[in-house]
């Protein structure tokens, strides 16, 4: 399988620079990597390294949430460790890079072609690696166990795919995963999917979802230190009006195809509501649409120590979201129409019930909330105005299902614990 890969690798290479013309993403992941091993090789010859040499691979930003409490408590494990992290996606690079000081190095993850893989261990020479969630790719997996050296994909989901029921790929899957050292799943029904591949039942462990953790501590975090993302004049008219309080998380223009009519009506009507709206994409083209969608009646987040009552309030840069649910009496979720739904657990956390839409298959935990009665999936304009209407006017059932929503978080964690002692 190894053979079939390695020959067409260098025509979807090929491929890849010819669609870089036109996607700015696949461009900027290129252009990115041109100097990528002379980097590493700067930055190893010129670092004196005493402990182990930790080498832990993500695939974006959204990863990187997952593998955040394993660093951490890497860190406080290993103070002398050496911490290299690489992103596939230039978005999670981009986005880490200056602003998340746990690594020692962040960089790309380098191409995986064998030549370039081969190199790159050379240089970063890793007593062991992680990978997290699914992001592991054939030459670099196969090296690895060349050299055994100890590999480890944590947080690990098999999505049950068509791809790898087709013989020819699902032995490719299985010959990439054997290569591995141990794959520690997130759920029973994760492993058995890796068994079903044709893993050895004693590589395959259950250690849980450090999303789990993660979202936990970066509450005690918040509550911990007393930072506001909303300035006191604000929330003290918040509690004097008795406003409630709803936030979009990572919202994107097919969910607000639904919700806005809806919310525009509420505006219209001069109901007690004040809306968060949180865009996926924070560009000031996409903030400035969004303000005049309800002109006169919405302001930046920026300016939010101008706010005058202003029924919306457009968050206008990134990194704002998780503390702005702490404020929410109801949150939707973005991304159930179209691209798959944001983070709910960021939500949930912080006890608040939740709507979401109904592109959230990749979302498991979605499922058990709403089960639990704790989120709420809708369709259609008529749904959400239906489900939001009803969650406005009961405290009660909002109580209720925030309180849920909580303690689905809390009686998961514990995974970062299963991993670190796995890792031992």
């Amino acid at each position: 399988m190894i053979a079939i890969y390695n020959v067409l690798l260098p025509f979807l290479l090929f491929g890849a620079r010819l669609a870089a013309i036109f996607n700015p993403k696949i461009r900027r992941g290129l252009a990115g990597r041109k100097s990528l091993l002379e980097e590493i090789r700067t930055h190893y010859a010129s670092t004196t390294i005493q402990g182990l040499r930790i080498l832990i691979h993500v695939a974006s930003f959204g990863e990187l949430e997952q593998a955040k409490p394993v660093i951490s408590a890497l860190k406080a494990r290993n103070p002398a460790a050496h911490i290299h992290l690489t992103f596939f996606s230039p978005s999670g690079y981009e986005n880490a890079i200056g602003k998340y000081m746990d690594p020692d190095l962040i960089t790309y993850a380098p191409l995986d072609m064998r030549s370039v893989v081969s190199r790159f261990l050379n240089m970063v020479k890793p007593d062991l690696v992680l990978f997290t969630r699914y992001d592991v790719w054939p030459n670099m997996a196969r090296e690895l166990n060349r050299r055994n050296i100890t590999a480890i994909l944590f947080t690990a989901t098999a999505a049950e795919g068509v791809l790898r029921k087709i013989p020819i790929f699902g032995g490719f899957y299985r010959d990439t995963f054997r290569s591995l050292t141990k794959i520690l799943a997130v759920s029973d029904e994760d492993r058995e999917r890796f068994l079903a591949m044709g893993l050895e039942p004693d590589k395959v462990e259950v250690a849980g979802d450090t999303r789990f953790d993660q979202v936990l501590a970066r509450r005690n975090a918040i509550n911990a230190s007393g930072e506001q993302v909303l300035p006191k004049m604000t929330r003290d008219k918040i509690a004097e009006l008795g406003t409630l309080v709803l936030v979009v998380g990572s919202s994107w223009p097919s969910d607000e195809a639904l919700y806005f009519p809806a919310l525009k009506e509420s505006v219209e009507r001069n109901d007690n509501i004040l809306t968060i709206v949180a865009p996926h994409e924070t560009g000031e083209e996409r903030v400035r649409k969004l303000l005049a969608e309800f002109p006169g009646n919405a302001l930046r987040l920026s300016s939010i120590e101008e706010w005058a009552g202003e029924p919306v309030i457009v968050v206008d840069s990134i990194g704002k979201l998780f503390g702005l649910y702490r404020y929410a009496d109801v949150a939707m979720i973005g991304g159930g129409f179209g691209a798959g739904l944001h983070n709910i657990l960021e939500a949930a956390v912080w006890g608040v019930p939740t709507i979401v839409g109904p592109r959230h298959e990749k979302s498991r935990e979605v499922a058990t909330l709403i089960d639990r009665i704790a989120a709420f999936e809708i369709k259609t304009t008529r749904e959400f105005d239906f489900v939001f209407w009803r969650l406005a006017k009961s405290e009660d059932l909002r109580e209720t299902a925030g309180a849920q929503a909580t303690h689905f978080v809390e009686e998961n964690t514990g995974a970062t614990a299963r991993i670190i002692h796995d890792l031992s």
